[in-house]
């Protein structure tokens, strides 16, 4: 059985990925804030606080753990917030990655490394550029963006010239049950819900831009190419995880409003609005897919999942 360690653990895809990966690896996970709430149905999971920002206890994290695979996944995951916090959203993400790296070279050499990067690095990707390949060049918009095109350069950097075995991932939007409600689908859903318990009352959902195009997956299937990625991937290489296709925003809330109990108004809110937003972009997934990886979960399937996870959020809180 494979020794796995998964970093931020508690976070959104940590939690997901911890589930998937249940009864097929002994699993250690690195958490910082000692919020474990999204890790209550793992069983049998080695818990190790740690800033991934100090080495000591990077190494220390990596050294007991002795994995054979590491999913280096924590990281400030907003582009909303990287915009108003820059220097923290580089640091935190640039210099974790940095001391994951070093602590493996030193302790774990010959462990698969999982980078989750993502496809924000990518940018705005000209109509005839889509689905955008990971031979694509990066065009960050923002200072998350940046982080990640560094990340995913470092993870390059250090497979040439360490040996490191690093599998550089790409995933595109993610969306389910656990993800923060500052991203536009669960804070959709929260709204919904919120409506529904009689906490909002005016009936009104306050929204941003509807019009940008994103590639969305089930977190459940980003989850499975993280998986798949760590037994089938070629280190060195890039790999894009995505659905092939776009859907406009206005898509997902409409569908979700569609799943809504209630009778709903939309307004939009200037301040939800991002200047640069990247406004289509979907990916090539031809990489991931000849490693024998498929999409199990439908789109409306997901938007369910996620509105009955802040009908149970809400209707605790309230």
């Amino acid at each position: 059985m494979r020794k796995a360690l998964i970093t931020g653990i508690a976070g959104f895809a940590g939690s997901h990925l911890t589930e998937c990966l249940g009864g097929r690896a002994q699993i250690w996970g690195t958490h910082i804030d000692g919020n474990l709430e999204n890790l209550s149905s793992a069983k049998g999971v080695h818990l190790i606080k740690c800033d991934l920002l100090n080495f000591e206890q990077t190494s220390a994290a990596v050294k007991s753990a002795a994995p054979d695979v590491i999913f280096h996944l924590a990281a400030q995951s907003a582009p909303s917030l990287s915009i108003a916090k820059p220097a923290e959203t580089l640091k935190n993400n640039i210099f974790s990655t940095l001391n994951v790296f070093e602590a493996a070279s030193a302790f774990a050499p010959q462990a698969i490394i999982i980078n989750a990067g993502s496809a924000d690095a990518y940018g705005e990707v000209g109509q005839r550029d889509l689905p955008v390949k990971e031979s694509a060049r990066f065009d960050p918009v923002n200072p998350y963006a940046v982080s990640k095109a560094t990340t995913d350069m470092m993870a390059l950097q250090y497979f040439k010239s360490r040996g490191l075995r690093v599998i550089r991932c790409r995933p595109f939007n993610h969306i389910g049950p656990r993800q923060a409600p500052n991203f536009a689908s669960p804070t959709f859903a929260k709204q919904i819900a919120e409506i529904e318990a009689g906490i909002k009352k005016d009936n009104v959902m306050h929204v941003g831009s509807l019009e940008a195009q994103r590639d969305f997956l089930d977190v459940r299937d980003v989850a499975s190419a993280y998986d798949i990625l760590s037994e089938k991937g070629v280190p060195g290489e890039a790999y894009n995880i995505c659905s092939g296709k776009a859907i406009k925003i206005q898509e997902i809330l409409d569908t979700l409003i569609g799943l809504s109990k209630v009778k709903i108004a939309v307004a939009r809110d200037p301040s939800k609005m991002r200047r640069g937003d990247v406004k289509l972009i979907y990916g090539d997934n031809s990489k991931l897919k000849a490693l024998g990886w498929s999409q199990k979960h439908d789109i409306k399937e997901c938007l369910r999942t996620l509105l009955d996870y802040w009908r149970m959020k809400v209707s605790i809180k309230s």
